[in-house]
């Protein structure tokens, strides 16, 4: 595993973060709106949704955008240290910018976040992968898309739907997707592929792959086993014959069958004795 990643993971204040928004920010003004913030830590075993849906009951949506944001301003200057894990969220149209520009347009200055307390397991995973990916394919690809899960296309829709419940529900989803993925990657077990649409065994294609070339590495194996096997045998057989001729009495004609048996290869010596007294 990255070593930074693993140093985050380490700390108290480390937490998986994703959110959602009705749009792409372009650097212009307006930003997109906020409609939800949502955190996990798993050692506090603790998620957090800053969500439009927990302050619209009695107040517009411009407002209870404000209380989310001043929410999680509260959160994070309460943990000077606080890190963040994240799916792609460092670059201009979509992250951390977009949601700081959207706080300051609201007069909320939000604490500054320093690189090395970010990391971007999208690009990690691309890395290891030799691929990008998108959030909805890694949580497919291992079992972990729920069917609240909705698109950030669906959630800025959403938005203009005031289905704030909705949006909140499938953030919440990503973020803790996010916890699983770091918790695949540590077993070694991540599948960053769909799973081969043949036998339901769980495996990629590349596994099933990798399992082909092993199992034809163990047959080419055995057959050399056997094949050095009847050799010694073979050998064996001719040193017995040797001294068969040498020490032949005429008077004994019955026929005589050589049997060699080693109990650590059974199976390879049934066919050696028989290869070898045909």
């Amino acid at each position: 595993m990255d070593k930074k990643l693993k140093d985050l993971l380490d700390k108290d204040n480390c937490f998986f973060i994703h959110y959602a928004s009705d749009g792409f920010y372009n650097g212009m003004i307006p930003a997109p709106r906020i409609s939800c913030i949502s955190i996990y830590n798993n050692g506090m075993d603790k998620r957090i949704n800053f969500s439009i849906d927990n302050f619209i009951q009695g107040h517009s949506v411009k407002d209870a955008e404000k209380m989310l944001l001043y929410d999680f301003k509260s959160f994070i200057e309460l943990r000077p240290d606080i890190s963040f894990i994240h799916w792609n969220m460092n670059g201009d149209g979509f992250g951390f910018k977009a949601i700081w520009a959207r706080a300051k347009e609201l007069e909320i200055k939000l604490p500054e976040i320093k690189d090395e307390n970010l990391f971007d397991l999208s690009s990690y995973i691309a890395y290891i992968s030799e691929k990008r990916l998108s959030i909805k394919q890694i949580l497919w690809f291992n079992s972990l898309l729920d069917r609240g899960y909705l698109d950030g296309k669906d959630e800025a829709l959403y938005f203009s739907q005031n289905k704030f419940r909705e949006i909140s529900a499938s953030v919440s989803l990503k973020v803790v997707g996010l916890y699983y993925v770091v918790e695949e990657l540590k077993k070694g077990t991540l599948k960053n592929e769909k799973v081969f649409a043949g036998p339901n065994d769980g495996l990629t294609k590349e596994e099933r792959r990798q399992q082909a070339l092993k199992i034809e590495e163990a047959r080419e194996q055995m057959i050399n086993d056997m094949v050095n096997h009847n050799k010694k045998i073979l050998k064996r057989k001719e040193e017995a014959f040797e001294d068969f001729v040498e020490n032949y009495e005429p008077e004994v004609e019955e026929e005589h069958s050589l049997l060699f048996f080693d109990f650590g290869h059974p199976v390879i010596s049934l066919f050696a004795n028989w290869f070898a007294n045909k």
